[in-house]
């Protein structure tokens, strides 16, 4: 069976083959093409079943309408987070008619050896770990490939896309103080990346932009969540936080089912809010408040970097394009100011 060609469509639409394949490609020519000729050559595409021979168009062209995208399989099978930025990717290359194609990040050498022979020129890197991602940065520039990374920070002349921790964590102690909080405490774990760093600083400066007093003692930067809040519930009460902002979903859920177990209620006793709006949120003994990241969003964005599809909004000094979150209310936040002042 004979398939439908450009040399097809140009004939039956009397254009030249040329202006048909930059119609077909949807290239920076086809805008100059007047529109009722860009529709007909679709229409006519459409009619006869035409289909892109992507083979082909590499042969000539040199490249493939293929992403790469390298990541940690292991990581994306079992971290929900990566899972929707990846989801944001697919929705975003598939409306572009582009394809993902996955590369692992264990051997940066033989992977970038696989993408120049797949002859893909656009790259996301998936991993947060700093030392690889410089790597990635420096084989990138050698190669000369179109590069962007998620999470953390910029390498090289290379940008990233990340939600906002620092505004982010700010926020969760606005919504606290609003509540009618005024002793806010932070559940933390240590400083190996970035986005900590900056959730750590959100919550001072958070703390600071409402007028309340920080207490280092109301602070705690460790894995051991559960040995966190017992070092906290040491605390005479009148001088313990009555409420916590926490790193994520899963700290926010242990805390609760801790201090249940210690016979403290939730949300009156203390109320608390989680990073990610995951399903392990919704099916704690009080659902959790928390933070929507907008995940796929930054996959959708990270796509638009890589055909330098600038958002309105410049990077920062760390050469990353900001998302924001948005705080979901469920039922561990007690509203001191409904209820007459905290306690």
């Amino acid at each position: 069976m004979k398939h439908p060609t450009i040399k097809d469509i140009a004939e039956l639409a009397g254009v030249n083959k040329c202006v048909v394949s930059h119609v077909m490609h949807n290239d920076a020519y086809a805008s100059k093409i007047r529109p009722e000729t860009r529709e007909r050559i679709l229409s006519i595409a459409e009619k006869i079943h035409y289909r892109r021979n992507q083979l082909a168009s590499a042969t000539r062209t040199g490249n493939v309408d293929t992403i790469a995208v390298i990541l940690d399989f292991q990581r994306i099978q079992n971290f929900m987070p990566i899972n929707q930025v990846f989801s944001g990717i697919m929705l975003e290359t598939s409306r572009r008619g582009y394809s993902v194609k996955i590369f692992s990040e264990q051997t940066i050498a033989d992977t970038f050896r696989k993408i120049q022979e797949s002859r893909i020129d656009k790259v996301i890197c998936l991993s947060v770990k700093k030392e690889l991602r410089e790597d990635v940065a420096l084989h990138a520039e050698q190669d000369g490939l179109e590069l962007v990374f998620a999470y953390e920070h910029g390498h090289r002349a290379f940008p990233a896309v990340n939600v906002d921790n620092a505004e982010m964590s700010a926020a969760m102690v606005r919504h606290l103080a609003q509540c009618g909080h005024t002793r806010i405490g932070l559940l933390c774990v240590p400083h190996h990346f970035c986005y900590i760093t900056d959730r750590h600083e959100g919550y001072l400066r958070g703390m600071r932009a409402c007028s309340l007093a920080v207490n280092p003692d109301w602070i705690c930067c460790q894995d051991a969540v559960e040995d966190a809040v017992d070092q906290i519930l040491q605390l005479p009460a009148p001088e313990r936080p009555t409420a916590f902002v926490t790193l994520a979903d899963t700290m926010a859920a242990r805390a609760q089912t801790h201090l249940l177990r210690r016979g403290y209620r939730i949300p009156e006793d203390f109320s608390l809010i989680g990073i990610g709006n995951t399903e392990v949120g919704l099916y704690t003994p009080h659902p959790l408040s928390t933070m929507d990241e907008h995940l796929v969003d930054s996959g959708v964005l990270l796509v638009q970097l890589l055909f330098n599809e600038l958002p309105d909004t410049a990077p920062d000094p760390f050469h990353v394009y900001h998302t924001h979150a948005q705080i979901i209310e469920r039922d561990t936040v007690f509203q001191y100011h409904q209820k007459g002042g905290e306690k």
